[in-house]
């Protein structure tokens, strides 16, 4: 990724994606573990129910996000070119992140 400073890299994400990549990190952090049962009451509910409803909710949209901004990258100017390229990359690693953590947990289901 090029860019000359955080503040810059923030800028360029904006919120709405900021809030994605965010929601992506807290969802990888509280990842579910393999064969976990579900919880219906307190805190454990959102963990267990919760997290991982919306999990692949997330994933997607960040594959998404990645194929949208490789789509705007066709048309851009030059100066907005880097930006599109950083936002892809982003997108991508939270993407693999989400994939790794969650995996098991998914797979544990399916079986």
């Amino acid at each position: 990724m090029k860019f000359n400073s955080y503040h810059q890299f923030i800028d360029q994400m904006k919120p709405l994606r900021l809030m994605l990549a965010l929601s992506a990190v807290i969802f990888a952090i509280f990842a579910t573990k393999a064969g976990t049962s579900a919880s219906y009451e307190g805190v454990e509910a959102i963990t267990t129910l919760v997290i991982p409803a919306l999990t692949p909710l997330i994933f997607l949209v960040l594959l998404l996000d990645a194929l949208m901004n490789r789509v705007w990258l066709i048309d851009a100017t030059e100066a907005d070119k880097q930006k599109h390229k950083n936002i892809i990359q982003v997108d991508l690693l939270l993407a693999g992140i989400i994939l790794i953590r969650w995996i098991p947990y998914f797979i544990s289901i399916w079986q």
